[in-house]
């Protein structure tokens, strides 16, 4: 079945929110506890305030990102002119199937539609397959932006021109 990016529809966010605490917790990083959690159940403020993704096939709903452009609130680490990937999330039943790919092309895609002249992201230091996917799509590791949002969490900042 073909894998379909698309915006997250408004009767769909709770199950975006979901299916991205199910990802992060899969990986034994949180748990629903966990005080993140809550912003990756926040579906609806990505999806006011960015652009909430979906990767689906079917009615399957197997991944979500969020892209952020330039100078909205959910803009971390980017410049005035760099937009940001967040909250990339594959259901650990569909990984390993190119979801997670799919949709971070959607973002360079995106980026590049809108005029930016880089796209960046920061992940979790324990996110090895994240930062190879990354590292392949040419994404380069930009450690001055590294950044802690709690004492226990180290985030690697990476940057794709594009």
């Amino acid at each position: 079945m073909q894998l379909v990016v698309r915006p997250a529809r408004e009767g769909e966010l709770a199950a975006v929110g979901a299916l991205a605490v199910e990802a992060y917790a899969a990986d034994g990083q949180i748990t629903a506890e966990h005080p993140y959690a809550a912003t990756l159940l926040d579906t609806a403020s990505r999806a006011r305030d960015a652009v909430l993704l979906v990767a689906v096939a079917g009615d399957a709903m197997l991944g979500t990102v969020t892209y952020v452009p330039p100078g909205t609130p959910f803009a971390e680490v980017g410049g005035p002119d760099e937009a940001e990937v967040r909250m990339l999330a594959v259901s650990p039943s569909a990984r390993g199937r190119g979801v997670g790919r799919l949709l971070s092309d959607e973002c360079v895609r995106r980026a590049r539609a809108d005029g930016c002249a880089a796209l960046v992201l920061s992940s979790g230091s324990w996110m090895h397959a994240a930062h190879r996917l990354y590292e392949r799509m040419g994404f380069v590791r930009t450690p001055e932006r590294d950044w802690s949002p709690r004492p226990e969490v180290d985030l690697l900042a990476y940057r794709l021109p594009v």
